[in-house]
């Protein structure tokens, strides 16, 4: 371990609490029950389309869609949890979700919120089940919201090898004439969108988290973000012999993450440090890198024609525009800005 790194954990055994984290969920309905997905595996949310059905599937198995250039299985999920099979309408959703490398789909009765929360506020299960496809629980407008293990319940959907003797998820899709029209319909405009162009155009909409720096506004698509931590209660160190920017390292779970001012880093401005910020924690494998906020904002969603490129810099395209309302917000390319060597210190 660095001297810098034992500076920060000294510090933090000197008292210092590690920083609040939140994650963003996104909020669906099944049946009459509210469930939270974490955000980041969740790819797309499309309308309700035609699935295939080629043989006796598993009975947990509604049906194969192709998305993306791939087939894959969309999961009855009230079947998997054991809810009542209630029948699903044309106002119900398929919400593509990848862990790991896996990506596969579940059908929900509707998605409420993209939402923040901290995560102090989740309550473990107080008990065991054989696959734990519940992971914690919380309170959502004074009703129950379960969080999903989507990495358990992947694997039982992708593993599980029933019969397909039971009821079938595909019974519950909707057969009556009009309904097969409309769910053929859809199933036909999302195969001509990604032939014309592939996986960025099969939703219409991207969600973007948005957050300001003095006078600037920022974006960063959710899916890029990995959480966010007060900064407040906890301890940052500067680095010696480093560029301005980069603020200073802080450990959260173990990890020493590298914080960066976007003032500095984008428009070589003196360096902006608020000790009641943000750290955005920057959704990568490979680097432990954040961005410090003043403030978060509001979730926006942003279609990819409505992003600006900018007059490239050093031939690199990490900042991109988007205008809303009069305002202007600077959408953050992520892998662009974490391929850039000038972030590493040599």
């Amino acid at each position: 371990m660095s001297n810098m790194e034992n500076q920060i954990v000294e510090a933090e055994q000197n008292g210092i609490v590690e920083a609040q984290e939140e994650k963003i969920y996104t909020i669906v309905s099944i049946s009459d029950d509210i469930y939270a997905l974490d955000a980041k595996n969740v790819l797309e949310v499309l309308k309700f389309a035609e699935l295939s059905h080629p043989e006796r599937l598993p009975s947990h198995i509604a049906g194969l869609f192709e998305y993306d250039g791939k087939i894959i299985n969309v999961a009855d999920i009230k079947s998997v949890l054991n809810i009542e099979p209630t029948p699903y309408d044309l106002n119900s959703m398929i919400v593509i979700i990848k862990v790991q490398d896996d990506i596969f789909a579940i059908m929900v009765n509707k998605v409420i919120d993209v939402k923040r929360i901290d995560t102090s506020i989740l309550q473990k299960i107080p008990y065991n089940t054989e696959h734990n496809f519940i992971e914690s629980i919380f309170d959502y407008n004074a009703m129950q919201c379960n969080v999903l293990n989507l990495q358990s319940l992947g694997y039982w959907i992708l593993n599980n090898r029933d019969t397909g003797e039971g009821k079938s998820g595909f019974d519950l899709i909707p057969k009556d004439e009009h309904s097969l029209a409309v769910l053929r319909k859809r199933k036909l405009e999302y195969i001509e969108k990604t032939n014309k162009n592939p996986y960025a155009i099969l939703s219409d909409k991207d969600e973007f988290v948005s957050f300001s720096v003095c006078d600037n506004k920022y974006c960063i698509k959710m899916n890029d973000i990995r959480g966010f931590y007060k900064l407040q209660e906890i301890k940052m160190i500067k680095v010696p012999c480093t560029p301005e920017f980069i603020l200073g390292l802080v450990n959260i779970k173990g990890d020493f993450i590298c914080v960066v001012d976007v003032k500095s880093y984008f428009h070589s401005q003196h360096p902006h440090y608020n000790q009641t910020g943000t750290i955005i924690v920057l959704n990568s494998d490979e680097f432990k890198i954040g961005v410090l906020a003043d403030t978060i904002g509001d979730n926006i969603q942003i279609k990819p024609d409505e992003i600006l490129t900018l007059k490239k810099q050093e031939s690199r395209n990490e900042l991109m525009q988007y205008v809303k309302d009069g305002e202007i917000y600077l959408i953050i390319n992520v892998p662009e800005m974490l391929a850039n060597d000038k972030l590493y210190v040599r």
